[in-house]
């Protein structure tokens, strides 16, 4: 059968409007780029330096760099812009002024959440950086004047041992892909059942792909006893059996929510609670399949036809870490 390219096209229209329409929550977005052309779709993830924009055409990766600015249909997304752009220039107060105007519009907006919450916890690390300073320049002084003659060693923890110290973990960054390399055992991390080549996915809500490692390290640190949220990806795998309803013997209900494929409810017992799959988690990929785009019945037949004997779930995972360290 053939298909003209007028009627291809106007398929993907359709598509790309059924997408919106069956989401209540998300909106059409016009990115600006520098040479004021405007693209229309919806911006599905956000990177330091890229965006990622679900099209007509597909999915695009716009660079930040090409753009003037981003218009969003949402006014509490707007907010979250504003927020954002201070939050890079290290004005945090002003970040989490505009943070709580789209928490106050939107009360259920998770990333405006865990940004406002995350504003704070770096103005708090500010501030103890400050008093810290002021010790240890007290601190010198004394130390100058009872030991003039005397060299001092002054031994400086990397950013890689204090995020060990203080987590549990050491990252290596590849590509800007950053990858668990190791996990300390008793550390809050290992506690939580992060595993030893699980990826780095975000840290309070915002996704760390293609940024800097000192960046990501940085984040990472923070006052003693505090906390951090960060996002976790992994592949999990479930033993199949060839002729087996296999989404009912993974016990566990799917459903799709605003960030995704999400893990409504599993039991414990059962196959998908048995191999490591936990409540909360969001399903990305089904044995290599993005389930971004699938309808839930193309899910189910995925999970109910495996291949080689096993199905492999890349899942994220929210996890809040206890620092234990300084």
């Amino acid at each position: 059968m053939y298909f003209s390219e007028e009627s291809i096209h106007l398929y993907k229209i359709i598509i790309f409007i059924a997408l919106i329409l069956t989401a209540t929550t998300l909106y059409a977005d016009t990115v600006i780029l520098k040479n004021r052309t405007k693209v229309k779709g919806l911006v599905v993830d956000e990177y330091v330096d890229r965006i990622a924009l679900s099209t007509i055409d597909g999915e695009k990766h716009i660079l930040r760099k090409d753009i003037d600015k981003i218009e969003y249909d949402a006014p509490e997304q707007n907010f979250m812009q504003l927020g954002r752009a201070y939050d890079e220039k290290g004005w945090y107060d002003k970040a989490a002024f505009y943070y709580k105007k789209a928490m106050d519009i939107n009360p259920d907006y998770k990333e405006a959440m865990d940004a406002y919450v995350a504003s704070h916890a770096k103005m708090w690390r500010e501030e103890e950086k400050r008093t810290k300073k002021d010790i240890e320049l007290h601190n010198m002084a004394i130390e100058w004047r009872t030991r003039k003659n005397k060299k001092i060693e002054n031994v400086v923890k990397s950013k890689e041992s204090l995020v060990k110290e203080s987590i549990g973990i050491s990252i290596v960054e590849h590509e800007g892909v950053f990858r668990i390399n190791e996990v300390i055992p008793g550390s809050s991390a290992y506690k939580s059942g992060i595993k030893k080549d699980d990826f780095l996915i975000g840290i309070w809500g915002r996704l760390v792909r293609y940024s800097k490692l000192e960046d990501v390290l940085k984040e990472l640190i923070g006052p003693k006893y505090s906390e951090v949220k960060i996002l976790v990806g992994k592949d999990i795998s479930v033993p199949a059996e060839a002729g087996m309803n296999m989404y009912k013997e993974l016990g566990m209900s799917l459903s799709f929510e605003y960030e995704g494929l999400m893990v409504k409810d599993i039991i414990s017992d059962k196959k998908g609670g048995l191999a490591g799959l936990k409540k909360g988690d969001f399903v990305i990929a089904i044995d290599n399949n993005i389930t971004r785009y699938l309808p839930m019945d193309s899910v189910i037949a995925l999970i109910n036809n495996p291949k080689n004997n096993k199905i492999v779930f890349t899942v994220r995972r929210n996890i809040n870490l206890r620092r234990e360290g300084e």
